[in-house]
């Protein structure tokens, strides 16, 4: 009788198959850990630029109620427009800062009779960023008119770079 012999080949080409997938399953895992940690710390840094850009936000809101109590106070007290603003300017919060008339961005005329007080303000996000706020006051005769519930109109709410970037593409190619 005789033996039926394996050939030494096959034992070797399964060996061979099994290594190679054993390293692509360790490749992949790889890959997919270092991916898994990159998702992690990204999302970590925009949940805490969310966190800081509505703490801003929050802080913004105050100073604009604050900023509605003085117009209803000026409000008040004013018969006319011009009475109006200065009593506002009097009364503005140490943050809060007016615009005269043809600075960056307040040469557009909210109002029917081109007469506007705006006001505007920063809070900071972070070292880089700060949300700024401008804020056009209606005259009297604006609020008057059109029996308005509010005193002014949000005219801007938007982060702004504070800081400049300075890039450094130096390269130190001797040592």
């Amino acid at each position: 009788m005789k033996k039926n012999k394996f050939p030494l080949t096959n034992i070797g080409t399964v060996s061979l198959l099994m290594i190679f997938i054993v390293l692509c399953m360790v490749t992949f895992a790889a890959l997919s850990l270092s991916s898994a940690a990159s998702d992690a710390r990204s999302g970590q840094r925009i949940a805490e630029h969310s966190q800081d850009y509505y703490a801003a936000s929050n802080e913004a809101e105050e100073v604009l109620a604050s900023l509605d109590d003085v117009f209803a106070k000026a409000y008040a007290q004013a018969r006319t427009t011009e009475d109006y603003y200065q009593l506002i300017l009097e009364a503005l919060p140490s943050e809060v800062q007016p615009e005269q008339e043809g600075e960056a961005g307040s040469s557009d005329k909210t109002f029917s009779d081109g007469r506007t007080l705006i006001v505007s303000y920063q809070i900071e996000i972070n070292d880089s960023q700060a949300l700024k706020v401008r804020v056009g006051v209606f005259p009297l005769e604006e609020l008057a008119k059109e029996d308005s519930a509010s005193f002014y109109k949000i005219l801007a709410w938007q982060k702004v770079i504070t800081k400049t970037w300075e890039g450094d593409n130096s390269i130190q190619l001797i040592q």
